[in-house]
């Protein structure tokens, strides 16, 4: 296949405040979501205990946030798509994803299109194990494949976009692939997709010193993967590491401390002080309630998994 380079080109950003909620939900989502980061909310704080930031930070290290700043960049990503391709900014970027996916497969994965979700799947998150363990779409590309008959293949996998149709249609179609925050380069390698499930569609990255959007394809043994890659130096790329930075500083200072912020970020800075020392799943949900997702992303993504404080037999 002759690698045809594409430069996607983001929608409107039409609501500052909704913008930055994205960026500090997908933050906090992976701090409590994902089991592979060394320190995890869910992990780290005693289950009796409430689950706040406050707590958080009490019960780990110093600048704990640091050690971390590079899981949170590349499991991160994996969170924050779930909301950017759902608002009008990112939408044009799932479509462009469709399209290029359609054309390689020649199916047209927007027939009789209703609507779309986002989901981080696979086990090593919380919500993403309890997504593959609830839905049963079937996987396109493959007639009599659904998730819960392939789940042994596919557990492992990143990121899904569950398409519901109109009914009377196909079964809800789940198109699966794989995020690399941090290793761009691995997605254009045989060898990395050779240990990937066969099942994956697409790959998405991060680029180092790059300000564009692109898109490819490569084909491999598995099949065509179209391959998008974000450039490190792109506006939401810099500011996710940029929200990254100003909870740094949260936990290792005090929530309180003065900064300077731009327009929109405050007014979310300004909610998560209020929510520190309260659940933080209520601050996650106040978040997402301010995140603008278009009309046809009605079916949402992952719901957070919420802990239970095991009872005592007397």
């Amino acid at each position: 296949m002759n690698e045809i380079i594409k430069i996607i080109q983001p929608g409107i950003r039409d609501d500052l405040e909704s913008y930055w909620a994205m960026h500090f939900c997908s933050i906090l989502e992976t701090l409590y979501e994902h089991k592979q980061l060394q320190f995890n909310i869910q992990k780290s704080i005693p289950i009796q205990e409430p689950h706040t930031l406050a707590n958080f930070n009490a019960h780990t290290e110093h600048m704990f946030l640091s050690r971390v700043r590079g899981q949170l960049h590349n499991w991160g990503l994996q969170y924050f798509l779930c909301h950017y391709l759902m608002t009008t900014e990112g939408m044009s970027v799932f479509d462009a994803l469709m399209d290029e996916i359609s054309n390689n497969y020649n199916f047209d994965l927007k027939r009789n299109f209703h609507s779309y979700g986002v989901f981080v799947c696979g086990i090593d998150s919380y919500s993403g194990s309890n997504f593959l363990n609830s839905t049963n779409a079937g996987i396109f590309g493959y007639d009599e494949k659904t998730i819960a008959n392939v789940y042994e293949d596919i557990k492992y996998v990143d990121l899904c976009f569950l398409i519901n149709r109109f009914k009377g249609d196909t079964l809800n179609t789940a198109v699966l692939g794989e995020v690399e925050g941090n290793n761009t380069v691995k997605l254009n390698r045989e060898n990395y997709w050779r240990k990937k499930s066969s099942f994956c569609s697409f790959g998405i990255g991060i680029k180092n010193i790059n300000n564009n959007m692109e898109i490819r394809n490569i084909r491999t043994e598995t099949g065509i993967k179209t391959i998008l890659t974000l450039g490190s130096n792109f506006d939401v790329v810099r500011d996710f590491r940029i929200a990254v930075g100003i909870l740094e500083t949260f936990f290792s200072l005090s929530p309180q401390h003065i900064l300077q912020f731009v327009s929109g970020q405050k007014e979310i800075v300004d909610i998560i002080r209020y929510y520190w020392n309260k659940p933080v799943i209520d601050l996650i949900e106040i978040l997402r309630e301010k995140i603008s997702r278009v009309d046809t992303a009605s079916i949402g993504t992952n719901a957070l998994t919420v802990t239970k404080v095991p009872k005592i037999i007397l």
